[in-house]
């Protein structure tokens, strides 16, 4: 193949395999935090909104099928615009687990999950838990299925931390963005009964949580 001919097909195929790019909302709420390290009985799983942008309105469906069939009791499959760009979003389940079971997150294919655990010096600390073999194979399939490329640079991740209980909590974060703030040394937030806080991953804790499987949020007291 001449040089010509390699260049164009390169830039044909950059064509072809567009981006698709998305993000994950997960609800957290402090009643459960407190329940799982405390040793509730029932597994424990909260609602997180998968949002990934459409490749396309005749792709819609199979995305829609690519995305339940990645994540856990997924519900209100639905198509959104937002600033003139459609998204495929879907509501899912995600588990709230104590770090000593952390590999549950494999040995159930879950591809997120929350993790809790107590800490020495008092305070509950949390996580993100991520399975990357299991959105690998997500990745993998919009490539093969959508012509679409995809990897853990194109997903945000939020969790939306919510004091459920009748007490005002104690929450501190660091290496995370809070409110729009980015959290660069250990701060902490009071929160009264009902209030919510913003807490989204920058990229080096998203990639951080893909490597390693694991990234340490804040805690809460």
């Amino acid at each position: 193949m001449s040089r010509r001919l390699a260049v164009s097909a390169l830039l044909l195929l950059a064509v072809l395999l567009t981006g698709c790019g998305g993000r994950v909302v997960t609800e957290f709420y402090v009643r459960d935090i407190f329940d799982v390290v405390e040793g509730v009985e029932e597994s424990l799983f909260t609602p997180s909104t998968v949002v990934v942008e459409s490749p396309g309105d005749e792709y819609n469906e199979q995305l829609i099928e690519l995305l339940e069939q990645s994540f856990r009791d997924p519900s209100n499959a639905r198509t959104v615009t937002e600033d003139y760009t459609t998204y495929v979003a879907v509501d899912v389940k995600v588990p709230i687990l104590l770090l000593d079971d952390y590999y549950d997150l494999w040995e159930n294919e879950d591809p997120i999950g929350l993790i809790v655990f107590e800490m020495d010096e008092g305070g509950i600390g949390f996580g993100l838990g991520l399975n990357s073999d299991k959105l690998d194979v997500m990745f993998a399939a919009f490539q093969e299925e959508l012509w679409e490329t995809a990897s853990i640079e194109d997903f945000t991740f939020t969790i939306l931390l919510n004091n459920d209980t009748r007490d005002q909590v104690l929450a501190s974060f660091q290496g995370v963005y809070v409110n729009g703030l980015p959290i660069a040394y250990e701060e902490s937030f009071e929160m009264a009964r009902r209030d919510t806080l913003e807490i989204r991953l920058g990229d080096v804790a998203r990639d951080a949580a893909y490597l390693d499987g694991l990234v340490v949020l804040g805690f809460v007291e």
